[in-house]
């Protein structure tokens, strides 16, 4: 066993004993905050890592969906080139008038 100075206690392995004399007088509840924060760390680091895989799923997951999206947008627009023309002048239209609304309240 080390050698221990005046006002310490052993380390946290060997300072689990209740009657040890040293630990009475407060040093145990450090070595269990100790304890506390090292578990609390490494379930937030568990959950941390979870919380990227799931992120990176749902990205993949997000990024196929959205270039199927484009895809079929694209498709359509070679289809129907007049068609998608007028409908993208229509959108246009509306969106200037709902911000030319918002400007005049004002």
């Amino acid at each position: 066993m080390p050698v221990l100075k005046p006002g310490f206690c052993a380390p946290i392995d060997l300072c689990r004993d209740a009657g040890c004399a040293v630990c009475t007088r407060g040093c145990a509840r450090k070595h269990e905050r100790k304890l506390v924060n090292e578990r609390a760390r490494e379930k937030y680091l568990e959950h941390v890592s979870d919380i990227k895989e799931r992120i990176k799923q749902f990205g993949g997951e997000a990024g196929e969906k959205a270039k199927q999206i484009i895809d079929n947008a694209g498709e359509y627009i070679k289809e129907n080139p007049q068609k998608s023309a007028l409908i993208g002048l229509s959108v246009g239209v509306g969106i200037g008038v709902l911000i030319g609304m918002l400007i005049r309240r004002k």
